[in-house]
């Protein structure tokens, strides 16, 4: 079906096994996804603080 592997197997594959390993964007796209798993982060302990806040001030009420 046109796999540029022998009879499916990786005995005789040599090389990348993507085309973008070892490329300019390849660090450029780690930093990125890092960033954005560290905002994913940061919004998410912004949110729960404010909502436990909430629920301080709904308890005293």
């Amino acid at each position: 079906m046109g796999s540029p592997l022998p009879e499916a197997s990786w005995d005789g594959f040599s090389g990348a096994y993507y085309t973008g390993a070892g490329g300019v964007w390849e660090p450029i796209w780690l930093f990125v996804s890092i960033g954005l798993c560290v905002l994913a982060l940061f919004v998410g302990l912004t949110h729960e603080k404010l909502a436990h806040r909430r629920m301080k001030k709904q308890d005293k009420a």
